[in-house]
């Protein structure tokens, strides 16, 4: 079952950031300017805040395995479509496309994650879907680009598909030999709207909401801004170079496998209050020099990361609603952060420079945080009231 989720994870988000690290070659192939290049790695993360919230509806009368398969092969497929695009406008729309099919397939896994019964089992396996979407996040930008730079924009795209068809073999095998069983039919028969209004009242689904909009806006804030400023002035590297700077995201996939077991000794307070510490002091070495930047960037991601396990596990012990459902709510603002960072952080830097970068994503992070202490608080008033109820 591990291997099954590190694989949806991997292949899932080996499509997400494929044209982070490549802003030399949209540039020249493409024309594309700062602010255009905001807009493409816009493009799947607004598809995919949209479709999130109807992901678990969409996919609902099919097995979660077959609608993992159906999307890995559309995403192989859509990677086609980019290696022979000609015009932004095209790459636009299948980036686009790209995002409408990612929810699919992530609500699914996060189904099979919620049907595994053993709480530390289930911890487990989290550690294995967030160390997925690091490998995946880590190759997507990548593989894009030292592949291009080798083989040709059209090469180098079709080797993605053909990687994602790879996946999808093994996924397969592996869906096989786990035996998922259906969805239970108990939990299909509530309307669309009630759900939704339930998931609203659940406050650590609430927090979890707010978090996840907090963390993908900061991690795509960072990420995009960073891949544009290793291409200009004082640093100028080259599609490879860029892509090669992100595999320092790939010793956060160590930690991860480790933070589900320190879970069960402290609070998720604890590590709110540890990761968005880690996040500030990466985030300050980031803007001296080119190996502080490593560093920074390499901080920044484990802290990232380790808050993307507390939310997953947050989400997967929904009680009200399905995990599914309320997977597909928490994806809507997870990826609605995504959007506004990836566009509006490429704006800020466009006219700002790196600070404005940063002061964008810090006064989001200051609302977050005052939202989540307000949620906090009202919870435990909900507690207190409860407790006095039954008495």
């Amino acid at each position: 079952m591990r291997l099954l989720i590190l694989l949806v994870s991997t292949s899932t988000f080996f499509n997400l950031y494929q044209l982070q690290a490549i802003y030399p070659w949209l540039s020249i192939r493409y024309g594309a300017g700062l602010t255009e290049a905001g807009w493409l790695n816009m493009a799947t993360l607004l598809g995919m805040m949209i479709t999130a919230p109807f992901a678990s509806k969409i996919t609902r009368k099919i097995l979660p395995q077959h609608a993992i398969i159906a999307g890995v092969l559309t995403l192989a497929l859509l990677n086609i479509i980019i290696a022979i695009s000609k015009g932004l406008e095209l790459l636009f729309i299948v980036r686009f496309l790209q995002g409408i099919t990612l929810p699919c397939i992530l609500t699914s896994g996060i189904q099979i994650l919620s049907k595994i019964e053993d709480i530390n089992s289930r911890k487990k396996c989290v550690g294995y879907y967030v160390a997925g979407t690091i490998f995946g996040s880590t190759l997507s930008r990548f593989y894009p680009a030292i592949s291009i730079d080798l083989l040709g924009w059209q090469i180098g795209f079709i080797s993605c598909s053909g990687f994602l068809l790879l996946a999808c073999y093994f996924i397969a095998q592996r869906a096989q030999s786990a035996n998922i069983k259906s969805i239970e039919k108990e939990q299909e028969k509530a309307p669309y709207i009630s759900y939704l209004k339930v998931a609203f009242l659940e406050k650590r689904l609430l927090i979890a909401y707010v978090l996840g909009f907090g963390l993908l806006l900061s991690q795509s804030s960072i990420f995009t801004v960073l891949g544009l400023s290793l291409a200009e002035f004082p640093y100028n590297k080259s599609s490879s170079q860029i892509g090669l700077i992100y595999l320092a995201s790939l010793p956060a996939i160590v930690v991860t496998l480790l933070i589900p077991k320190l879970f069960c000794l402290k609070r998720e307070k604890f590590f709110y209050v540890t990761f968005i510490s880690l996040l500030w002091a990466s985030l300050s070495l980031m803007g001296s020099n080119f190996n502080f930047i490593i560093i920074g960037v390499i901080g920044f991601s484990i802290s990232t990361y380790s808050m993307q396990i507390m939310t997953t596990e947050m989400v997967s012990r929904a009680q009200e609603v399905p995990a599914n459902f309320a997977s597909g709510i928490y994806l809507f603002f997870y990826y609605g952060g995504g959007t506004i960072g990836a566009f509006f952080s490429a704006f800020s830097y466009n006219h700002w420079g790196w600070l404005g970068a940063l002061i964008f994503v810090a006064i989001f992070q200051t609302v977050i945080l005052v939202i989540v202490i307000f949620l906090v608080i009202d919870s435990r008033k909900e507690a207190r009231q409860n407790v006095k109820y039954i008495e």
